[in-house]
């Protein structure tokens, strides 16, 4: 496993984000030119922190299911105002492309995972990758900066009535009056967004369940490939909602093991868009 600590600045950033890798090595009896699917791990934490329940824990599954992991330390408030989040998580996507060989990575199997907030940040990428604000600091063509594919955990998407609002405040801080509407996500979905996996608890008492509904009611009015999973019962935060991701002791309180399955039912879809003899993509 190549495990390493990569610096990202991106223009209009004081310091570097971190991009923190967990890329499996290949050998004989696996193949030796083996090349896996990518997953960039954006933890949450309301862009004023980042939760490590959503970070290492997550990566080390995603490994271990042979992909390669990255998790994205990006900015968040007071230095991570908007739009410097977006971009570090592009130019993530590009780093990964560009050093595929290095990490034995598909090219075009490129996804962001995001949680909560950080899922804000990674369904940014999937339905914003072309927006020139974002982007065009980062001096190449859009299409580089596309994930292939994003998956969300009890995402932040909308700013209207079912906002988790502190989450929009500590991006936009005093320009909130004035871009709040801008990165209410479920009105920036297009035809080009990528295809996406969410889910979500129906009971989330602190990031509505509306908002994966919202998503993805808009990407399906647009034609884009969405899966959508409900589940009745679980605090917000679930992460891997096993033993891995909560203290001990705490799991018994506020895990909810049927949550668990996420994570085959998100391997499912992953290996059936970008494994090896995935069904090509709809058009």
């Amino acid at each position: 496993m190549l495990h390493e600590t990569v610096q990202l600045l991106v223009p209009g950033a004081e310091e570097p984000a971190s991009l923190v890798t967990y890329a499996p090595g290949n050998f004989p009896e696996l193949g030796s030119d083996r090349q896996r699917p990518a997953v960039i791990i954006c933890p949450g934490g309301g862009y004023h922190r980042l939760s490590a329940r959503e970070a290492e824990p997550v990566a080390l599954r995603f490994a271990g299911m042979g992909y390669a992991a990255f998790i994205l330390r990006y900015h968040v408030a007071p230095q991570g105002r908007w739009p410097i989040p977006q971009r570090q998580l592009l130019s993530a996507i590009d780093y990964v492309r560009v050093n595929c060989a290095r990490y034995h990575v598909d090219p075009q199997a490129v996804i962001v995972m995001g949680f909560s907030a950080g899922g804000h940040l990674a369904a940014s990428a999937g339905v914003m990758w072309n927006r020139q604000e974002i982007y065009k600091p980062l001096r190449k063509r859009s299409s580089a900066f596309r994930p292939d594919g994003v998956v969300l955990g009890y995402p932040v998407i909308t700013s209207g009535p079912m906002a988790h609002r502190d989450s929009i405040v500590n991006l936009l801080g005093d320009r909130y009056d004035e871009l709040a509407e801008l990165v209410s996500l479920e009105k920036r979905v297009t035809r080009k967004s990528p295809p996406m996996f969410l889910w979500h608890t129906v009971d989330d008492t602190c990031v509505p369940v509306e908002n994966s509904i919202l998503l993805a009611d808009a990407l399906r009015a647009k034609g884009v490939d969405v899966e959508l999973h409900l589940y009745p019962h679980g605090e917000h935060g679930q992460s891997l909602a096993d033993h891995t991701a909560y203290p001990p002791g705490q799991e018994r309180r506020t895990m909810s093991v049927s949550c668990a399955v996420w994570v085959q039912r998100c391997d499912a879809w992953l290996q059936q868009r970008f494994g090896e003899g995935a069904l090509p993509a709809l058009e």
